[in-house]
């Protein structure tokens, strides 16, 4: 799949089940991602989506295939 992380456009291979958090994370080192709760109540894993503010514990990475990700580090 493809996404732009940070305005750098990547190219991953990744299982379906991952999260958004855990590819920002481990996969592109965007460590300020925090994981928090797992349910989306405390807000640490916000990020940006196509400039919508979204929780990122509770969204599956291929749903932002083609999409622009700004992190906290953005």
């Amino acid at each position: 799949m493809s996404l732009s992380v940070d305005g750098a456009d990547r190219e991953l291979d990744l299982a379906p089940d991952r999260t958004l958090v855990a590819v920002l994370r481990e996969d592109c080192g965007r460590t300020g991602v925090q994981h928090g709760c797992a349910d989306g109540t405390c807000g640490a894993c916000t990020v940006r989506v196509d400039g919508e503010a979204l929780r990122s514990c509770l969204m599956l990475a291929v749903q932002c295939h083609g999409a622009h990700v700004d992190t906290v580090a953005a």
